[in-house]
């Protein structure tokens, strides 16, 4: 048993019908600002300063000791952007839409309510992974990474099978759902990345299975874990992206 393997675009017209979320007017605007080789930091600063949770998520990110905003020496916008340089800005802005098309689609295809989280610990044990390259204005790759258990639960979920009815072919069932849920999640990353000038391709999803997973490295990029909690669930979403490599 098996569903079908969709293409890139098939993919992306699968997630304007269930409605995945395009990327905000301001995480838009900043993504064509930053991919500018004439932005200039002053511009940025002042783009970033007009969303407060944007401001908040840098100033995290350019006090990394600092537990509590009280104990921030890096202060203001600026400040932050000259210490964590322009790459982090926008691996930022790229965090909010790969986050919404995590949500929506796990929402929409398997009923799951994912709530990002503090990045977990990588437990112990097979994990499978779907890792999608991408390349173009902007280059490098998205992976999800579920346990073996979460992965079956999502292939019986999205079938409508129960998991003692999937068969032998149970391995390769897998494969497929967890390959189209990837191909929609970085499908509708990917249609971001193009509203922000970043206009790129995707390859093929490849799926793994590993008790060793790490974070993917995308040379001259910049990389991000993001966690995802629900009972009983969990998945990590890996992006790494080089705005710059054309």
């Amino acid at each position: 048993m098996s569903i079908p393997t969709h293409t890139a675009s098939q993919s992306e017209a699968i997630a304007k019908r269930y409605g995945l979320e395009a990327v905000p007017e301001s995480v838009r605007r900043l993504g064509q600002m930053v991919s500018r080789p004439d932005a200039t930091t002053e511009e940025i600063a002042r783009l970033i300063g007009q969303d407060k949770d944007f401001t908040a998520r840098l100033l995290r990110a350019a006090n990394p000791r600092a537990t509590d905003p009280e104990d921030y020496t890096t202060t203001t916008v600026e400040e932050a952007l000259q210490r964590t340089g322009m790459g982090m800005a926008l691996l930022l802005a790229m965090h909010d839409p790969l986050l919404r098309a995590v949500t929506k689609t796990f929402h929409t295809m398997a009923g799951l309510d994912l709530q990002a989280a503090a990045v977990p610990v990588v437990p112990g044990g097979e994990r499978v992974v779907c890792e999608i390259a991408f390349a173009g204005k902007a280059t490098g790759s998205a992976a999800l990474s579920l346990t073996r258990p979460n992965a079956f639960q999502i292939a019986s979920q999205m079938l409508g099978t129960p998991p003692d009815e999937l068969g032998d072919e149970s391995e390769s069932v897998i494969d497929d759902v967890i390959g189209e849920l990837g191909n929609m999640v970085v499908g509708n990353f990917k249609s971001n990345l193009c509203d922000a000038g970043l206009d790129c391709k995707l390859a093929p999803p490849v799926i793994k299975r590993t008790s060793n997973h790490k974070t993917l490295a995308t040379p001259g990029g910049l990389s991000e874990r993001i966690g995802f909690n629900a009972p009983n669930f969990e998945l990590m979403a890996d992006l790494n992206v080089n705005p710059w490599d054309d």
